[in-house]
């Protein structure tokens, strides 16, 4: 299945709210939010954003060098999973926060697209260890102790089903879960929204070769948590576990192998 990634969400009503310097609130996504704040360690002045944005030009911040929120982020909070890209229509070294993170480091001040993923593992207010970000499009702020997919990771081909969601808040974890859930399925890929409207999952087996791709999140049912890393650092990571298990499997077959050929001589000296 080829997958070409289009983006351009409509943006939702916006309506001022009192609670910060600038807020925007929306019709879609009431149980998600992400603060950007325009200094680091959640100071300044925060921007609310509760609907996907992408272009971030559209959202009015008097703080803002040109009085919007494009460019204002050096820190940001959220409630929920979203994803923030340095480049409007959701492109350019896209990050995932899930609670706080304190300093943008050298994309401080480059923001221009957001957008909302679901539920995520952290509390509105739970600090989280945030990794710092890097060249790559993605970094992810996670709490260390949770398990993570394999972010900015595409698990191409041996798809066997195709679930194509229909209203939003479906995440990766809803894809996990039907992989779960189904004893032929061995690794899924999600597709986040824009492509199509609400995001799909794709469940595979046997397990597909693993790819640095924008687009997706991916998990192999019993692999090893990624600890939030991103593309090939993740696959590393992800795949270590079924990588040992694969190694050990095969020490097994050997070692059954040398045994039947022990026991086969012993019956032949004994029966001669």
């Amino acid at each position: 299945m080829r997958r070409t990634v289009f983006f351009g969400l409509a943006l939702g009503m916006l309506a001022v709210t009192p609670l910060v310097g600038a807020a925007i609130a929306a019709q879609g996504n009431p149980q998600g939010s992400i603060t950007l704040y325009n200094a680091e360690e959640m100071d300044g002045t925060g921007v609310t954003i509760t609907t996907d944005v992408p272009n971030l030009q559209s959202v009015p911040a008097d703080e803002g060098f040109d009085g919007t929120a494009n460019d204002y982020a050096y820190s940001i909070k959220t409630v929920g999973q979203w994803q923030v890209c340095m480049d409007a229509g959701y492109e350019t070294s896209c990050l995932i926060v899930d609670g706080e993170m304190a300093s943008l480091g050298d994309n401080g001040g480059s923001v221009s697209s957001v957008r909302y993923l679901g539920p995520g593992n952290s509390a509105a207010a739970a600090p989280v260890a945030a990794t710092t970000p890097q060249s790559g499009p993605l970094s992810v702020a996670a709490k260390e102790d949770d398990w993570q997919p394999m972010y900015n990771v595409d698990l191409f081909g041996n798809d066997y089903r195709e679930i194509a969601y229909s209203k939003p808040g479906s995440t990766w974890k809803t894809c996990k879960a039907s992989c779960d859930d189904d004893k032929k399925c061995r690794a899924w890929t999600y597709v986040a929204p824009g492509r199509t409207e609400h995001g799909e999952c794709f469940l595979k087996a046997p397990v597909p070769e693993a790819s640095e791709s924008d687009c997706c999140v991916s998990g192999v049912k019993g692999g090893a948590s990624s600890e939030g890393a991103a593309g090939d650092a993740a696959i590393s990571r992800g795949l270590k576990r079924l990588g040992e298990t694969a190694a050990d499997a095969l020490e097994d077959e050997a070692n059954r192998a040398v045994d039947r050929k022990v026991r086969d001589i012993f019956g032949r000296v004994i029966g001669g």
